[in-house]
């Protein structure tokens, strides 16, 4: 969700960036909506859920996938010095600018009143994590880029196969074994840490970075193909299969969705246009840290959410239900993008925010 390389940037990071952001939003406006609803009215719009967030997991991954492109290629140096001040900083003060006023309010929440010694608590949780889910990205983030420079010279000597062995590994112990052992519902299948996936997506990054190569459209092709008949599949699995398990960033076909999206985007999928993509991109990562407000202040102050408008309507069938729910949650999502977005750029406007932080 950085900015990145210096100097001309591919416009394909910036698409991606862009369309990641409104996938988080999307995919925080409906787990946010499930959160607060009342549970025994959303079975029958079970597998429309599901199939929603299986077409957004990919938004976490693209990023990760974003930061490796940029971060670990061959071609560009990073020191320690120049990793800690300059990017590992912007995402400390991120997490301090934003993860103490959310913590606190949380405080103010719980206790319905506000004290002084709330902001040193506050501060506490923020450095312990325990601030809004959201953040969690941040600190992974943070993580990432602090053994990005130790992780280069480890690089510099490994072949291209030998990280390619080290993925499959990865993959296969954080991603297949998991879902092997919830799809069988056994705990028999040995497997890695779950958290071993985001190195895997930051390593995938580095992948695409020293295997550059030019535009070919025989597998622009094959690659929009490959995303179109993944996401149809899964739909399918749930809508005919009644397939039930809820995908996660660590499972197969998010880490297949999420890398076959890149490729597409690397390979030349993604045409220029007259979107101002690169204006967009620089206010993904304000966007990412405000979003969450928004959704808050609709869900639990205004107390509406695409469930309680779904219930007003009074449509007569699950069809014309799960219909008008789709269009409810593009909605909610078109509106909460919209306040973070003109949040962000009113934010960016700041110069100390925009130069040290946004």
């Amino acid at each position: 969700m950085t900015n990145g390389l210096s100097g001309p940037r591919k416009q394909f990071l910036d698409v991606l960036r862009v369309l990641a952001t409104c996938a988080v939003v999307l995919m925080h406006v409906l787990t946010g909506a499930t959160d607060v609803t009342d549970a025994s009215i959303m079975p029958e719009y079970r597998s429309l859920l599901l199939s929603v967030m299986d077409l957004v997991t990919w938004c976490v991954p693209i990023f990760l996938l974003i930061s490796g492109y940029l971060f670990l290629n061959p071609e560009r140096t990073l020191t320690y010095p120049v990793m800690i001040k300059k990017y590992c900083r912007r995402i400390a003060l991120a997490i301090l600018l934003f993860g103490v006023p959310y913590a606190a309010s949380e405080l103010v929440v719980a206790e319905r009143t506000f004290r002084i010694r709330m902001i040193p608590e506050a501060l506490k949780m923020t450095l312990t994590g325990h601030t809004w889910s959201h953040m969690w990205y941040l600190y992974l983030i943070l993580f990432l880029y602090l053994i990005t420079p130790l992780l280069k010279k480890v690089l510099r000597v490994l072949p291209v196969w030998g990280v390619a062995a080290v993925m499959a590994v990865i993959f296969l112990g954080s991603s297949v074994a998991p879902f092997l052992n919830k799809v069988l519902d056994v705990n028999s299948i040995p497997v890695l840490p779950d958290g071993g996936v985001y190195f895997l997506y930051y390593l995938c990054g580095y992948f695409f970075a020293v295997r550059e190569v030019g535009v070919d459209k025989g597998r622009n092709v094959w690659l929009t193909a490959a995303v179109a008949v993944l996401a149809l599949g899964m739909i399918l699995s749930r809508t005919l299969a009644g397939f039930s398990i809820q995908m996660a960033y660590n499972y197969p076909f998010t880490v297949l969705l999420a890398v076959l999206l890149f490729a597409a985007g690397w390979n030349g999928s993604i045409k220029k246009h007259r979107i101002p993509w690169q204006e967009a991109g620089a206010l993904s990562f304000a966007v990412y840290l405000v979003h969450p407000v928004y959704v808050n202040l609709l869900y639990k102050f205004v107390k509406i959410t695409p469930f309680t408008v779904l219930e007003q309507c009074g449509v007569q069938s699950v069809a014309a239900g799960q219909a008008v729910l789709i269009l409810l949650l593009a909605a909610f999502c078109l509106v909460v993008l919209a306040l973070a977005t003109a949040t962000a750029w009113v934010l960016r406007k700041i110069p100390v925010l925009r130069k040290y932080v946004l």
